[in-house]
């Protein structure tokens, strides 16, 4: 005797998306917080230094500082420093910290203005470090909360080089001389 299964009715069965809807609506918004929240932060990574001839590089390295450039974009200028010291400051004296060391080109512009600052003398400041320290080629840009984005963009062109073509070179071809600090780093709100 073959027993006989019950067969089911196959009917339209409904999925239930509710739930799912009600997770994903607390969700986003939480994300979104979250987003907000988090702080972003620029991290130094140096590669490992190897054994041979280490002895030499480090003697070259002890005689020989870094440049350490920054530039602090400000409402009224720019303000650069280098090796720790601020521009236009003396050996033992400090300059005024809320000072720009490169005014405005236009004075009493509007922020929206982007031709408002002096990017031409900027970019003449990165050509004079640039022969200074001709193998130095990072800087660090941080500006203002009222500064717009246009702004940052202009002062990473100038200090790059107006004339710096650099797809030879991430081609692995050498930089142009022309191109002076072109890996910029961005930092959130420092002074």
């Amino acid at each position: 005797m073959a027993k006989r299964k019950k067969k089911m009715d196959e009917g339209d069965v409904e999925a239930n998306l509710i739930p799912v809807m009600n997770v994903m609506f607390l969700l986003i918004p939480a994300l979104l917080l979250a987003m907000e929240v988090a702080r972003f932060a620029a991290v130094n990574v140096t590669p490992p230094k190897f054994a041979a001839q280490a002895d030499q590089k480090k003697e070259k390295e002890d005689k020989e500082k870094p440049l350490n450039l920054k530039v602090f974009i400000m409402e009224d200028g720019y303000r650069v420093s280098a090796q720790g010291q601020q521009q236009g400051a003396e050996a033992g004296k400090s300059a005024d910290s809320n000072k720009p060391t490169i005014p405005l080109a236009k004075p009493g512009a509007p922020l929206d203005d982007y031709e408002r600052y002096n990017v031409q003398a900027l970019e003449a400041e990165a050509a004079k470090y640039k022969k200074l320290f001709p193998h130095e080629t990072v800087v660090t840009i941080s500006a203002e909360n009222s500064i717009p984005m246009q702004a940052l963009i202009n002062t990473m062109d100038a200090l790059r080089g107006s004339d710096c073509k650099l797809l030879k070179a991430m081609a692995g071809e050498e930089v142009p001389p022309e191109c002076y600090f072109w890996q910029a780093i961005v930092e959130a709100g420092a002074g």
